[in-house]
């Protein structure tokens, strides 16, 4: 809850500027966001990276990711892949059945490098997490059996 507030605080205090790419912040970041390949994988399950995939596929099927997943695939999709981060808080929209506008958009503002974190970079090491928080890869095989 206590999130919650906080990004709507953020969303009052900064409005519009939050969706621009850059966010709250003035500096630009480098994208391949014209790569919609790598966008359909993401968004379908398929980039070959289990974790992320299993979360995708998950969100697709139910319209609910856990907060880890949100932060790990966000971070994918930021960071590895590089694409603009607004095309995936655009998808987390049309899907999430408990999609709120300020907690949106500023986890990915936040986890994208351009929102309220001191850091300029919030980057998941997708291996690890797995290992940590599915180490029997009981989710990851949940998911990837539901296969579209």
């Amino acid at each position: 809850m206590i999130w919650r507030d906080y990004f709507r605080f953020i969303m009052k205090k900064y409005n519009a500027k939050l969706f621009l790419q850059s966010g709250i912040k003035t500096n630009e970041i480098q994208t391949n966001d014209t790569n919609s390949l790598n966008l359909e994988a993401w968004i379908n399950g398929k980039t070959g990276v289990d974790f992320v995939d299993a979360n995708m596929i998950e969100l697709k099927l139910t319209g609910f990711m856990s907060n880890r997943g949100r932060q790990n695939v966000a971070s994918y999709l930021c960071n590895d892949l590089k694409l603009d981060w607004r095309l995936g808080a655009a998808y987390f929209e049309q899907q999430l059945i408990d999609y709120d506008v300020c907690s949106n958009w500023g986890n990915w503002a936040y986890l994208a490098g351009v929102g309220n974190d001191p850091r300029e970079k919030r980057y998941f090491n997708i291996e690890k997490q797995a290992a940590q928080y599915d180490k029997n890869k009981t989710y990851v095989n949940l998911w990837l059996k539901s296969k579209l």
